[in-house]
């Protein structure tokens, strides 16, 4: 009897491999589309969060004070805990609300028992907290929390009135509404008229709920807490993320800034776009609108195409024009 010995093939062929890493291929080209969209989603909500926090964080001090946090006095000053809140704080509305947001210790870092002199001690520690990056100010989409370089004060000479200048520090990727008129402070008073009370801009026609040395009370919202814009995302030129060299985004959060740190109005939101700065609007990179927060708390998503008038409205406490909420 004669027995034949037949020898299966096991491998693949050259041709059955590429088919499959084509159909690899393929699957990958469909699957990261949806993958990244779900990333971003995740940003997206992670983003509105934050402005939440934020809100919260402004109603809580508005509780406590008995007015929403204060603008501080200029970008050459910065947060001093031993001068409390309100008109007499040099920081910035975001400095202001640390303590609602469980970063007590921050607020407190650059402290030295005196709010009239400039020691040593706190020279060194508000630099120590400038370059604290603080997550719940920035948004995911946009960049890490992290710290930027500082060029403005080099570029135009000016120095810190109480704190060493930073050659880096933190950053807000958040605005509090400013209002529909644009009344600008800059680099606030020289040390001795600030702590004289004297040398600040004339801020009366400021219409939004916050300004340097600003104490807006619920009373002077007029026109509605649910109808009043308080925190939203600021517009800012993708190419500038991390130089430093948008002048919307070049001092610390804690710096008692204008354009940084407030956002007016009379001119619609946009998406971030490179090439294109604006130093004013709120803006943002997700697509299809801006992270905004009422007076009240309430958070929502402003379509880019927003209806001019509306969003205007929208920035005044006391026009008596009222809008319907988001």
């Amino acid at each position: 009897m004669i027995f034949t010995t037949r020898f299966r093939r096991t491998g693949f062929t050259l041709v059955e491999l590429l088919v499959v890493v084509a159909i690899i291929g393929v699957l990958v080209a469909l699957l990261l589309p949806a993958v990244q969209s779900a990333r971003e989603s995740a940003r997206r909500v992670a983003c509105g969060n934050n402005v939440r926090q934020l809100a919260l964080g402004c109603l809580q001090h508005l509780d406590q004070q008995g007015f929403f946090p204060s603008g501080g006095w200029g970008w050459c000053w910065t947060g001093d805990p031993d001068r409390g809140f309100g008109r007499s704080q040099p920081g910035s509305w975001a400095y202001s609300i640390l303590p609602m947001l469980e970063l007590a210790p921050l607020h407190a870092m650059a402290g030295d028992g005196d709010p009239a002199a400039v020691t040593a001690t706190q020279l060194q520690q508000a630099d120590v907290a400038a370059r604290t990056a603080v997550p719940a100010f920035v948004c995911p989409s946009r960049r890490p929390a992290t710290i930027s370089p500082t060029p403005i004060y080099g570029n135009l000479g000016e120095s810190m009135r109480n704190a060493a200048t930073p050659t880096a520090a933190n950053r807000a990727d958040y605005k509090m509404n400013a209002g529909t008129a644009r009344v600008l402070w800059n680099t606030g008073p020289s040390h001795a008229d600030g702590i004289a009370g004297t040398g600040f801009a004339d801020m009366s026609n400021a219409n939004g709920l916050g300004g340097q040395r600003s104490e807006v009370r619920a009373a002077h919202v007029r026109d509605g807490m649910s109808s009043t814009y308080l925190i939203g995302e600021k517009y800012l030129n993708p190419d500038n993320y991390a130089t430093g060299l948008d002048i919307c985004d070049d001092h610390s959060l804690f710096a008692g800034d204008d354009l940084d740190m407030f956002g007016w109005t009379d001119v619609l939101p946009a998406q971030d776009r490179r090439g294109e700065a604006d130093f004013y609007r709120f803006g943002s990179a997700h697509v299809g609108g801006v992270v905004m927060s009422m007076a009240d708390g309430s958070t929502h998503t402003i379509g880019y195409d927003v209806d001019a008038t509306v969003h205007r409205f929208r920035g005044s406490r006391n026009d008596r024009q009222p809008t319907a909420a988001p």
